[in-house]
């Protein structure tokens, strides 16, 4: 796991995980975000889509990623707290039962 790294008030560490055979997928965990004062316990945790066979490699698509979704807004999308239970505006099961 790497040390702590701060961009625009976000505290994140990168850490890589070894998948199945050898292959290495990448990990964002996101602390805390120091402007809004909120703080992540346990930390979220945000996977790079692709496996790696290097491990380094994981490492660096995890940083870029962590990057990216800082840059272009969308994580604080990923960190917003999920909808409650029953709210009105989620979808219900969908049925493959045609007649």
């Amino acid at each position: 796991m790497t040390e702590d790294i701060w961009v625009k008030g976000f505290v994140y560490c990168v850490n890589v995980v070894q998948q199945d055979e050898g292959r290495f997928r990448g990990q964002i965990l996101v602390k805390s975000h120091r402007y809004s004062g909120r703080s992540f316990e346990p930390p979220v945790v945000i996977e790079t889509p692709a496996l790696f066979k290097r491990e380094h490699a994981a490492e660096i698509e995890a940083r870029a990623l962590a990057r990216e979704l800082i840059d272009s807004g969308a994580m604080e999308a990923r960190l917003q707290p999920p909808p409650p239970n029953g709210s009105g505006n989620q979808a219900g099961p969908i049925s493959s039962h045609t007649e």
